[in-house]
């Protein structure tokens, strides 16, 4: 695949301000109603494809879905011809984490209205319609979330959990000059704080119960109960940061909404399955995140695909291609703890799915070398590795993702009504997962945008 542009294309993101953005939206609006024609179809429904399709928009969203010839046009359409193309809806990534990072490195002062806008833009440009973003806030977000919902600027959607829970002196560590999580000692001092946390409106409410192998304490059941009976008061579902299946089921047990990763010790047994199906506990894989807590010793081959260097610097390609990084991988004493723990994700994903569980999709993506819009990618590929297919895939990314956000009435299916949030693919990924890269455009809204790896 060839990438053209793509050094215009980081330069526009990485210039991107709040101001700049309303002026590209208003300058993008769309006039009178788009037909794409020609295009072969996936809903994002698990429906079978539909050839020759004729997608009709208007006021930036889906009016009619048909099959070119019998679909009859508004008079005066503009009609695009994409014989040959495949259309799909965009990506959902129900876990990222915005803000905080710049290139490689990771701090409070990274955390700007411009730093989110612009990694949002990455995201779209990508094809990622819709971010999550898990715990990790702060209450900056809350302004552009209320701003983004007054006015359709570019980049993708998002939500938020604002400040995640943790306990004291346990994971995930905190970082230095910005506000930590919450990190309540008693039940009591934990329903408080989820009383303030609900003053926010957040989209959801995180938890994190790990103790980094042994070396942290871990939430106690008590605090994490607390939390999740506390949150369902004011009507906030909980997704938890899990590794051990016991603490899944202690979190199912107690009422959770989803599990924000994989179980990734042993392997799932027929009670977590049936109590995650029965109670509609949702699975959100991020293989993707576990896949790079080692990968940069053996310098993946992804690390050449002109796809994923479209989204990063020179300077950040050639720390990700150093012998300085594969050494430190190595040097890691936990590298076999981790490879197994991914090996152990993607064994426990096919079980989880085979047995009915709901499926969403994330990636963690966002802290250091956990790239925003391309692990998107990545993360659908694993998941086929873990041996989903690829319309159970792009189901998971696409119609459960949004049904999870409480948002299909708007956007993870192409459907009349729904707004016109879609990709257009120069190859069918129903035939290879991989060939959602092969990205030609990005709609959001009824609007093009700039799509990595575009022509």
């Amino acid at each position: 695949m060839k990438i053209h542009h793509h050094l215009a294309l980081r330069a526009f993101i990485a210039a991107a301000t709040f101001q700049t953005l309303l002026l590209f939206a208003a300058g993008q609006e769309a006039e009178g109603t788009i037909v794409l024609e020609g295009a072969l179809l996936i809903d994002g429904t698990g429906r079978p494809p539909l050839p020759n399709s004729a997608l009709v928009i208007q006021d930036g969203r889906i009016r009619a879905i048909g099959k070119t010839g019998p679909l009859r046009y508004p008079e005066g359409a503009k009609v695009i011809k994409v014989r040959g193309k495949t259309i799909m809806p965009s990506l959902i990534n129900l876990h990222g984490h915005l803000g905080l990072t710049s290139g490689l490195e990771q701090s409070a002062e990274n955390y700007t209205k411009e730093n989110i806008l612009k990694q949002l833009n990455q995201s779209l440009a990508y094809g990622v319609g819709v971010v999550v973003s898990l715990g990790t806030d702060q209450d900056l977000i809350y302004r552009l979330r209320d701003m983004q919902r007054d006015r359709d600027w570019p980049g993708a959607r998002f939500y938020t959990a604002g400040r995640g829970f943790g306990v004291e002196g346990g994971y995930p560590p905190p970082m230095a000059r910005a506000p930590d999580r919450y990190r309540p000692r008693t039940a009591e001092e934990a329903r408080s704080q989820v009383q303030e946390l609900a003053s926010h409106r957040p989209d959801f409410v995180k938890i994190w119960v790990d103790d980094n192998f042994g070396r942290m304490p871990k939430m106690p059941a008590e605090i994490s109960t607390a939390i999740i009976d506390e949150a369902h008061r004011h009507r906030l579902r909980v997704v938890a940061h899990v590794f051990y299946l016991a603490d899944a089921k202690g979190l199912v047990e107690a009422g959770v909404d989803g599990l924000a990763h994989s179980i990734r010790d042993q392997e799932v047994d027929l009670e977590i399955e049936r109590e995650m199906r029965g109670r509609g506990v949702f699975l959100i894989p991020t293989l993707v995140r576990d896949e790079s807590t080692f990968i940069y010793e053996e310098s993946p081959d992804w690390l050449d695909d002109p796809f994923f260097q479209a989204g990063v610097s020179p300077e950040v390609l050639k720390v990700l291609k150093s012998p300085a990084l594969a050494e430190k991988s190595r040097a890691n004493p936990d590298l076999k703890k981790l490879k197994a723990a991914f090996e152990m994700a993607k064994k426990n994903l096919k079980s989880l799915a085979e047995a009915g569980v709901k499926i969403g999709f994330g990636t963690d993506s966002g802290p250091p070398a956990r790239f925003q819009g391309y692990f998107e990618h990545r993360e659908l590929q694993l998941m086929g590795e873990a041996g989903l297919s690829p319309m159970q895939i792009i189901v998971s990314a696409t119609r459960t993702a949004s049904e999870i956000l409480g948002a299909d009435s708007e956007f993870g299916t192409l459907a009349p009504g729904k707004r016109a949030n879609f990709l257009v693919l120069d190859a069918n990924p129903l035939e290879d997962i991989h060939n959602t890269e092969m990205l030609v455009e990005v709609w959001q809204s009824g609007k093009p945008f700039p799509a990595i790896g575009a022509d």
